[in-house]
């Protein structure tokens, strides 16, 4: 009797230690909001700016992910930026004195995502000029592999204006990627006469080798004066 009683106890305190236990909720929708941009200095289409921090307020506590490879600035700068995320906010501190009368873009790409799910921004840009005038033109196209025909997602595709530039030395001024559909973008150019070529940077150079990454190139220069589009770029090994 003394048994069944002492089986009776335990499994009561048993039960009162399982109803007190705390446990973590569990359920709740999933956030998929991605976070926005609230405001930014300089603002996007900003004109005469010659700061050397750039500041962005996001709707929500944000990450960095991978700024060095996702951030891409253009014209390029000679050193690498220093971004943080702290709270709903990114910092970009400039080592370079920006050059005057340029317009400069900088595509987050991936870069900025919420803490949570780490939801990426969308299309989050921001471009500014240093001048009084915002450069507003623009190229488009697709890069793909000349014998398979496939499209090249993360490829860098570069422009350049010298006829003495070496793509096998020279690192290019205005540059991009190509996203998982293999297109690609650059925009806020001034007008001017390109060369235009791409390569698969695998050793994030800038620079093409020959012996290790495909690449392509367009023989003739085109004269920017309008938006151009759908340039082609087949790559070769």
């Amino acid at each position: 009797m003394r048994t069944l009683l002492n089986i009776i106890c335990v499994f009561y305190l048993l039960l009162l230690i399982s109803c007190a236990r705390q446990t973590t909720p569990t359920g709740g929708p999933k956030d998929s909001i991605p976070p926005t941009l609230l405001n930014s200095t300089p603002r996007h289409g900003q004109v005469n700016f010659n700061g050397k921090t750039i500041e962005l307020t996001f709707s929500e506590s944000i990450v960095l992910n991978n700024p060095k490879e996702q951030l891409i600035i253009t014209p390029g700068l000679v050193h690498d930026v220093d971004a943080r995320a702290k709270k709903n906010q990114v910092t970009i501190t400039l080592e370079d004195d920006l050059q005057p009368n340029t317009t400069y873009t900088i595509n987050f790409r991936e870069a900025v995502q919420d803490i949570t799910e780490k939801n990426p921004a969308q299309r989050l840009k921001l471009a500014f000029s240093t001048g009084s005038y915002l450069d507003s033109l623009s190229i488009n196209g697709s890069v793909y592999d000349l014998l398979t025909g496939k499209e090249i997602k993360d490829a860098t595709i570069a422009l350049f204006q010298s006829d003495t530039f070496d793509i096998f030395n020279h690192k290019p001024v205005y540059f991009t990627k190509s996203d998982d559909k293999g297109t690609f973008q650059i925009e806020n150019l001034k007008p001017g006469s390109y060369f235009i070529y791409g390569i698969q940077d695998k050793n994030k150079n800038l620079i093409t080798d020959s012996k290790t990454e495909s690449y392509a190139f367009l023989s003739e220069p085109f004269n920017l004066t309008t938006n151009v589009m759908g340039i082609a770029l087949p790559f070769v090994r």
